[in-house]
């Protein structure tokens, strides 16, 4: 039996024929197969501890990272009723969402003298096409440098609007309490930036960062100059 840490579950336990480990989860299921391998297993993940049994035969299911599965679980604030399938993407599941779980409610955009355009379910504001909001939103441009790991700077123009978006409870959207609120610093780059930049993969020409309450775009904007990493 081989014994290995990770970072997500202390302990593993691990054999031909079956995985132990110590973790958060509610899994009760059958797969048709493994991730990668071909053998059926039964998942007993009963909250403190998780295990998978491994059967020892084959099914006509290989090669798959989504294999089959009929059982119930729970993860992401979500009861889960897995109905088969035939893998690969084309499960059959019925999801219940807990009255506590975090969904959205709205996504808003600072316009130009500082009120508020809002997006909410039903109602798309494609806040993305700039042919019909550029000149409409609350925007900015100041110079953003980077150090490079070999001590090189790059020397970029940074353009930085504000986003907010607010999550609420599933079965209590209408209240306005609790709910979740970021507001996020939008920022766009006029040439690449980072390790990667002129490589295949390509800088980065866009992000977002997270202002903290009462703080300024400018200062965030330098505030992220000064920690972030691409």
């Amino acid at each position: 039996m081989n014994t290995t840490a990770t970072k997500r579950d202390k302990w593993i336990f691990e054999s031909k024929w079956m995985i132990f480990y110590w973790g958060w989860h509610f899994d009760i299921s059958y797969e048709a197969c493994g991730y990668f391998d071909p053998r059926p297993r039964i998942n007993l993940d009963l909250i403190f501890f998780s295990l998978a049994l491994i059967l020892p035969f084959r099914s006509k299911h290989t090669d798959e990272c989504d294999p089959p599965k009929w059982g119930i679980a729970y993860h992401n604030q979500t009861f889960w009723i897995e109905k088969g399938g035939h893998g690969n993407g084309t499960n059959k599941n019925y999801s219940i969402y807990m009255p506590w779980q975090w969904s959205w409610v709205r996504t808003s955009q600072m316009l130009r003298g500082g009120s508020w355009e809002h997006e909410k379910r039903g109602e798309s504001k494609n806040f993305w096409d700039t042919d019909k909001w550029g000149d409409a939103l609350w925007s900015k441009t100041y110079p953003y440098k980077y150090e490079l790991n070999s001590g090189k700077i790059q020397e970029r123009m940074a353009t930085i609007t504000i986003s907010e978006r607010e999550w609420r409870w599933h079965w209590f959207k209408w209240l306005p309490f609790p709910r979740k609120v970021s507001r996020t610093l939008d920022v766009k780059f006029n040439e690449e930036v980072g390790e990667r930049t002129g490589s295949w993969k390509g800088g980065v020409l866009g992000c977002g960062y997270e202002l903290k309450p009462n703080e300024a775009p400018l200062t965030c904007l330098r505030r992220m100059e000064r920690e972030r990493r691409f």
